[in-house]
């Protein structure tokens, strides 16, 4: 045991001190003996007989000296500051993981990061006897939860109300941070990183030494793993979810999976998952103006064990409103075309023919999309979002030779417009050939011959078809409208709409200079621009939408933790307490002691 605040030289003069006040205090004290007396004359010439003559004379009640002394001995060593061990005499830098994984929970229902302050606080009181400690939080950005210090209390502030982001953390950059802290002070130090991890990450050089204390122990756990939703393109105003769950547990698991928009119960299903198996449930014919979703796994029961993450039960996602396309349709008549985009609840549709067109040529600029259906107008359109459907030549666009029934050999399926469709079985009839620049993508293709192609090229967006609406049976299929929506969606640069959610850490952005955004929690947080503390997962709300922060992506399996393996090696010992609350609860022992045997008459 090593004392913090006095030397040991200090120590004992102050004991030495104390010793000698607490006897000169009782040797001076007055005891009068005990007189049995009939009167009070005669009470009063006995208590002058028994006034003592002498300082040894003194009659000392060594019951109550000793218990004095051994109270002021105490104290003593309550202001010395007592501490457990030697600890480091250099400068350390605690890193400690505040990630997800950090709030699992073991068969006593104690978190891991809780036992990870645990290491941080019994580090902090051996440290600070002869060196200097900070604390550097792990979560989703680094961050100094405490600067340098000699004084074990100031950790202790830091440390209260210490909660884990619902991200995983970037102990990479925390542990370069807490390594320059170490090289700022141009001395001796070392890192202790206590996270539930297997092994550190790899360092450029040694020259600062890290450590890894490891916590927590190996747990089961039933994960939202997926979570997303979007607008349904062939049901007017509806959408669609779709939710993957995954088991972490050698055992089977049973739970209920509801799925709501806002308070609304929308899907409640009861699931079972085999070990380590994963299943998707998808469902569609939902109605919101905008909705706010969440997929939650409740009444979790797994055989012969306990869910130890709470936190990956659930999931978000939200489905922003429907954005307005204002679209311009040039043709002659062409009811396949006015009738997929018309049918789009998201389009507003405006149709002439090429007469018409010259009169809005002044107006383009209302619109965010011009479709033109075998129309090549004079002199060319300037506007930078144009779908082209039996597209004709112009001075950017080169068309080759005419195809008689060209067979579709090829398909970009990874690209917006084709996603989630197949036009392997697509019959087109007659076709023109494109001729596609370096910079083009090729959508779909015969052979060598292009047959669609997409430009994005100077701020301009051009989607070119070389067949028209009565050269293939595209039109008659189901995929025709989801075609044109997403051909919609990729010209009006409109992909935001499918993210329904994002990771914890990425920022919110606020309309205007200065906005306000509510937290799950409901507090507003005043931000400007954009706000970047995201590290709670759930709901936020701006003054005009609302965003969806989920970590379902980040979950994973809560089996394979070193801590464990090795015994829990680091933890302290469970129940300890430092040693200065040891004396202290000493020293009001012995003043309850001091205080009965006064009582019982004792102490005289």
């Amino acid at each position: 045991m090593t004392f913090a605040a006095l030397s040991p030289a200090a120590l004992l003069g102050a004991a030495l001190a104390a010793t000698l006040a607490v006897v000169a205090l009782y040797l001076l004290r007055r005891t009068p003996r005990t007189q049995v007396v009939s009167n009070v004359e005669f009470w009063r010439r006995a208590a002058e007989r028994s006034r003592p003559r002498s300082l040894f004379a003194t009659r000392v009640p060594w019951t109550s000296l000793l218990v004095s002394l051994l109270i002021a001995l105490l104290l003593v060593g309550e202001m010395g500051d007592p501490r457990a061990g030697v600890g480091h005499s250099g400068t350390t830098v605690i890193v400690l993981a505040a990630d997800r994984t950090m709030a699992a929970r073991d068969e006593r229902g104690r978190r891991r990061l809780d036992d990870a302050l645990s290491i941080a606080r019994a580090t902090v009181q051996a440290d600070t006897v002869s060196g200097q400690v900070a604390i550097v939080r792990a979560g989703l950005r680094p961050e100094v939860l405490l600067p340098l210090t000699h004084r074990a209390a100031d950790a202790d502030r830091a440390l209260a109300g210490l909660d884990a982001d619902d991200g995983v953390a970037d102990l990479s950059a925390a542990i370069e941070l807490a390594r320059s802290i170490v090289r700022g002070t141009r001395s001796a130090g070392r890192v202790v990183v206590v996270a539930d991890r297997d092994e550190l990450p790899r360092v450029a050089d040694a020259t600062v030494p890290v450590l890894l204390s490891p916590v927590g122990s190996p747990g089961e756990t039933l994960s939202v793993t997926a979570f997303d939703a979007r607008r349904d393109p062939l049901a007017l105003g509806e959408y669609q979810v779709r939710c993957e769950l995954r088991s972490y547990s050698p055992r089977r698991g049973r739970a209920h999976l509801v799925i709501r928009d806002r308070d609304t119960v929308l899907s409640e299903e009861r699931v079972s998952l085999e070990p380590g198996e994963v299943i998707t449930r998808s469902a569609r014919g939902f109605s919101s103006a905008q909705a706010e979703l969440s997929a939650r796994l409740e009444d979790i029961d797994i055989e012969g064990s306990r869910d130890a993450l709470s936190r990956d039960d659930v999931a978000y996602a939200t489905v922003a409103p429907v954005v307005s396309t204002r679209v311009l349709l040039v043709t002659g008549g062409n009811r396949y075309l006015a009738n997929a985009l018309s049918a789009n609840p998201s389009v507003e549709l405006e149709t002439v023919d090429g007469a018409g067109l010259q009169s809005r040529r002044a107006t383009l600029s209302r619109y965010q999309v011009v479709v033109l259906d075998r129309v090549s107008p004079q002199p060319p359109l300037d506007h930078p979002e144009q779908l082209l459907v039996g597209a004709v030549a112009t001075r950017s666009l080169g068309v080759g030779a005419e195809l008689a029934a060209p067979r579709v050999t090829a398909f970009a399926a990874d690209h917006r417009v084709l996603s989630g469709l197949r036009f392997d079985q697509v019959q087109v009839a007659r076709a023109r050939a494109l001729i596609p620049t370096a910079d083009d993508r090729v959508l779909v293709r015969s052979g060598r011959d292009a047959l669609a192609i997409a430009r994005d090229r100077d701020g301009a967006r051009v989607l070119a078809l070389g067949f028209d609406t009565e050269g293939t049976d595209l039109v008659q299929r189901i995929a025709f409208p989801l075609f044109m929506h997403n051909a919609l969606v990729w010209l009006d640069r409109r992909e935001r709409e499918f993210h329904s959610w994002q990771a914890p850490g990425e920022p919110i952005r606020a309309p205007g200079s200065s906005a306000v955004v509510l937290t799950p929690s409901g507090a507003a947080r005043p931000v400007r621009g954009a706000l970047y503390d995201t590290a709670s997962a759930g709901i936020y709300h701006t003054a005009d939408r609302a965003i969806a922060v989920s970590a379902a992506e980040q979950s994973g399996s809560l089996a394979d933790v070193e801590g464990a393996r090795q015994g829990r090696r680091g933890a302290p010992p469970s129940g300890r307490a430092p040693v200065a609350v040891l004396l202290a609860g000493a020293i009001l022992a012995m003043l309850c002691v001091e205080w009965a045997l006064l009582q019982r008459g004792r102490l005289s």
